[in-house]
């Protein structure tokens, strides 16, 4: 009888394991309480992500996982030690250590040119130095800057004797180099390409001969501006020739009113230095 049980309880526990992967309401054991809870887990686990479908990424998800991936690929190499500034026991700031690199630039977005600057100098050195130094600087007050742009070597010789007595008829030759960069601003201020200008000529390289040609936008009406210019440059001419007329007419009291007027700050200011002699001759 005891081993009719044993059987029978082996049978039973053998159709438990069989009927589980197609049913949840099975027959459990004591002892096998646990391993059985644990498995009927695992099998819902199991038909819920059989059920559920897997949510579709965006293109912008699928591209920063990508873009994630690759920068986990990427491994920088420290080109150089870190220098730590004499004197202190802080590292060189970086934009002193960009020095080392090459400028940065800003894009050019409208391709509207503004400015070009040309560099001109007899030694080489010197014009690679300087178009470093001004491309950093428009990068700094944000002028879209390109270049620099190498110009033709332009070559001078000449010929001639060495000495006017002894070595007449000897000849030495001498050759002249200059050398020229040209640097392209767009999409800029004039405002700001003036004030950029100005810093480099303060700053100047000796040596080195800049020119620039500026290029700006003016409305159509441009004549008429240019008329305005010569009506007013006319109306001074003809202030100088009236100065010249009430000083002349000195018993007339109105006309030296006017004069006593005119020697008034308020009119002196907008006057040139010819005609506040003028004025103060008449007196």
């Amino acid at each position: 009888m005891f081993t009719f049980k044993t059987v029978l309880s082996r049978v039973s526990y053998r159709s438990t394991q069989v009927s589980r992967s197609f049913t949840s309401s099975l027959i459990r054991k004591n002892a096998n309480s646990d391993l059985d809870k644990s498995i009927d887990e695992l099998v819902n686990i199991k038909l819920s992500t059989e059920k559920s479908k897997v949510p579709e990424l965006d293109q912008e998800t699928i591209s920063t996982s990508k873009l994630i991936d690759t920068f986990n690929q990427y491994e920088p190499k420290v080109m150089s030690e870190e220098v730590v500034a004499p004197g202190s026991k802080n590292p060189i700031p970086i934009n002193a250590e960009l020095n080392y690199y090459a400028p940065l630039k800003h894009e050019v977005k409208y391709g509207h040119l503004k400015a070009e600057v040309i560099f001109k100098c007899f030694d080489p050195v010197n014009v690679e130095f300087f178009c470093d130094f001004a491309l950093r600087a428009a990068y700094y007050l944000g002028l879209p800057a390109t270049g620099p742009k190498p110009i033709p070597t332009k070559r001078e010789r000449w010929t001639v004797i060495r000495a006017p007595f002894v070595h007449a008829k000897s000849k030495e030759n001498f050759e002249r180099k200059t050398h020229g960069r040209m640097i392209k601003i767009w999409d800029s201020d004039n405002e700001v390409i003036d004030l950029w200008l100005s810093y480099l000529k303060k700053n100047s390289v000796w040596g080195v001969g800049v020119k620039v040609n500026m290029y700006t936008s003016e409305p159509l009406q441009l004549s008429d501006k240019m008329e305005s210019i010569e009506a007013n440059k006319k109306a001074l001419d003809e202030l100088s020739a009236s100065i010249e007329t009430l000083s002349k007419d000195t018993g007339n009291p109105v006309s030296q009113k006017v004069l006593e007027l005119l020697k008034d700050p308020v009119f002196t200011k907008h006057m040139s230095n010819k005609e506040i002699e003028q004025l103060k001759s008449s007196s």
